[in-house]
């Protein structure tokens, strides 16, 4: 998929926004560096051992589905978004996909390899078939939102909302994983695609004016 945006967008916007692409899909990639400490912190202080719900709520939204975020957020809002080429909403969504994919590439890796002893607590198949097509769901939230920060007043609102929707979304997903709830993921599919539909075409149609540099 990847390589199928950076060749769309190398024809419609030219070298430039396609070589920005490609560096969202390689900085992604250090995204998995705020996760691998999450996982690493919570091995060391027992707190993987989904014991009770307690325990699994925290590891799903928090150990797993913030960290993953916040170190993607890191990469997007303070190396992409301020970035000249990106004038318009749609561009912060474009972006986000990237650096998610990035992430996904090495996430999906250290998944199946696991290197460093602390692998994730996921079903093996069905995490590895279905997280790619998660983690583009909660780039658009965050995308949506942090890139619309960069043409509004309210941008530390809109910054912290993309952000913590992303983590919360991405929690869920977690915890239905975890739980093996498949209704309750079912259910979560089909609201998440309907959201992410609308907030795509929101941004596609919002051309709001920078109102100074980020």
């Amino acid at each position: 998929m990847a390589g199928v945006l950076y060749f769309y967008f190398h024809r419609r916007n030219g070298k430039a926004f396609s070589s920005l692409l490609v560096k969202s899909f390689f900085l992604g990639m250090l995204g998995v560096v705020v996760l691998i400490a999450a996982q690493y912190l919570s091995s060391l202080l027992g707190l993987n051992e989904l014991r009770n719900l307690k325990r699994t709520l925290f590891y799903s939204f928090v150990t797993v589905g913030f960290a993953s975020e916040l170190g993607m957020y890191i990469i997007y809002r303070y190396v992409i978004i301020p970035r000249e080429l990106i004038d318009k909403p749609i561009h912060g969504i474009t972006f986000s996909i990237m650096v998610a994919l990035g992430f996904s590439t090495i996430r999906i890796l250290l998944f199946i390899l696991d290197p460093l002893g602390i692998r994730s607590l996921f079903p093996e198949t069905l995490y590895a078939f279905v997280f790619v097509p998660a983690n583009l769901i909660f780039a658009v939230i965050m995308g949506f939102y942090v890139g619309m920060a960069k043409f509004l007043k309210s941008r530390f609102v809109y910054n912290m909302t993309g952000l913590f929707a992303a983590a919360f979304f991405h929690g869920l997903f977690n915890f239905c994983l975890l739980t093996k709830d498949f209704k309750l993921l079912s259910l979560f599919a089909f609201g998440s695609t309907v959201i992410v539909f609308i907030l795509g075409i929101k941004a596609s149609y919002t051309k709001p004016e920078p109102l100074d540099k980020i």
